[in-house]
């Protein structure tokens, strides 16, 4: 692959129209093109998550240029299906990390929670992040941003969580669109492992996508998680023969 020849900050930012400021997320515009950038999580700024929101190869590659421009090593992007993964192909990604994906008929209802499980009116972000941390280690930490986006990636949404403000023991956030639910993400204080706290999360998080009329519920989570993918089994979820892929291009685009 034939790849552009590097160009300075000034002419990158001609091509590409930015709306906020960097390290923060990032609303990136050329014509009808429209992406949005953040830093993967709040430890590092050297590896951004970019979402294509719509626009083409050359529009990515304009992205990533006006990202390697202000000191960014890495750009990921979000979890892809295989039939999408040619625009980020050509624009010079490659495989990077691998998600299993889970589904679960909404038909039949889920038992009700063992732990008290309740919907934040006004989520704190911030309080999130950190069980957020807790929880995962750092390549799969997404932090405050990666939160706000979750919340946004579905028209209707929703944080359900155990305890109160900083006061969490765990959360997860759960959308929907057009009758599937998303599980987005769940996170739980390692202290409270073991006390039900993931499974009563997941139970309200189905409860809350049958109330919307949803009829079905996806959900992802890495291979080698054994006891994440035993709990979504129990609780009526399949394992999917499709994978999701995290592509990554790098300041220096592969041949």
């Amino acid at each position: 692959m034939k790849q552009p020849h590097p160009r300075t900050l000034a002419q990158v930012s001609n091509d590409v129209r930015t709306r906020g400021d960097w390290p923060g997320t990032v609303q990136m515009r050329r014509g009808w093109a429209a992406a949005r950038v953040r830093p993967w999580n709040d430890q590092t700024t050297a590896i951004a998550a970019l979402r294509l929101d719509r626009g083409g190869d050359r529009f990515l590659v304009a992205c990533c240029e006006w990202l390697f421009a202000h000191d960014v090593r890495t750009v990921l992007s979000p979890a892809i299906a295989a039939g999408q993964l040619g625009v980020w192909r050509r624009a010079g990604f490659v495989d990077h990390l691998e998600l299993t994906l889970f589904e679960r008929s909404l038909g039949r209802p889920a038992a009700q929670p063992t732990t008290p499980v309740e919907k934040l009116a006004d989520p704190d972000l911030t309080a999130l992040a950190k069980i957020d941390d807790l929880a995962f280690d750092e390549t799969w930490r997404v932090g405050r941003e990666g939160l706000a986006d979750a919340l946004v990636a579905t028209p209707a949404s929703a944080v359900l969580a155990v305890g109160q403000s900083r006061k969490l023991g765990g959360f997860v956030i759960v959308g929907e669109a057009l009758g599937v639910a998303y599980l987005q993400r769940l996170a739980v204080d390692p202290y409270l492992t073991g006390r039900g706290v993931g499974r009563s999360l997941v139970r309200a998080s189905i409860r809350w996508a049958r109330a919307r009329g949803a009829r079905t519920m996806l959900l992802n989570t890495q291979p080698d998680n054994r006891a994440a993918a035993g709990l979504y089994v129990s609780e009526g979820f399949v394992r999917l023969s499709a994978r999701l892929q995290v592509l990554a291009r790098t300041g220096e685009a592969p041949p």
